[in-house]
């Protein structure tokens, strides 16, 4: 199970047990209780049958959790997204509409050895050693994230299956940006390609 239906499911376990132990009683129009009699009684059957309350409230858990499992599903491994090419640099762009969500955190799994945390914020890492440095970002889907490419240019590697653009630049700095279709995200810094790649598979 990814990290995101992890925060998923906790998020939607805690809101049904914020639900009231009872639901309120609704008054039904009269049409409204003549349809679901159709539906739930046979022609023969005269006896009123209410449904009950523990009944209900597990119908309406059930609406809640398909409709989150069909958001879940809606939203593709990576989005489309171009380069653009510049003299000086380049700049990636997602493609197309989305429902952009703002970043509120950003889960480093992985930096090599010897390196601390210089400077953090909500939505980066800047981490140190030496002379060495690596910043990692976790952008909107609508970013446009600017990256340098005067010198050797740009192109494209796998990211735990997603397709992602890597660069060099004329400082040795390299880097890699991908998306995984709810947010975009860059690893740089003057170290080798091998750890460039490394950080990004683990990063959330």
């Amino acid at each position: 199970m990814s990290i995101f239906e992890e925060v998923c499911n906790l998020s939607y376990e805690k809101w049904i047990d914020s639900f009231p132990a009872e639901i309120p009683e609704h008054k039904f129009s009269k049409r409204h209780t003549q349809i679901i009699n159709s539906i739930f009684y046979t022609e023969g059957d005269k006896k009123k049958r209410n449904l009950s309350t523990k009944t209900i409230k597990i119908i309406l858990i059930a609406a809640i959790l398909l409709a989150l499992a069909i958001t879940a599903l809606a939203i593709p491994i990576s989005r489309k997204y171009i380069v653009r090419n510049y003299p000086d640099h380049s700049i990636y762009e997602v493609i197309g509409f989305y429902f952009e969500k703002d970043v509120r955190s950003l889960t480093v799994n992985y930096v090599p050895e010897g390196f601390a945390i210089s400077e953090e914020g909500t939505d980066y890492r800047l981490y140190k050693n030496g002379d060495k440095e690596i910043l990692i970002e976790k952008s909107k889907i609508d970013a446009t994230v600017y990256f340098d490419t005067e010198k050797y240019g740009s192109e494209t590697i796998e990211i735990n299956d997603i397709k992602a653009t890597y660069y060099e630049s004329d400082n040795n700095y390299k880097g890699t940006i991908f998306n995984n279709g709810e947010y975009i995200f860059s690893v740089s810094g003057n170290i080798s390609k091998k750890e460039i790649v490394r950080i990004a598979q683990n990063i959330s």
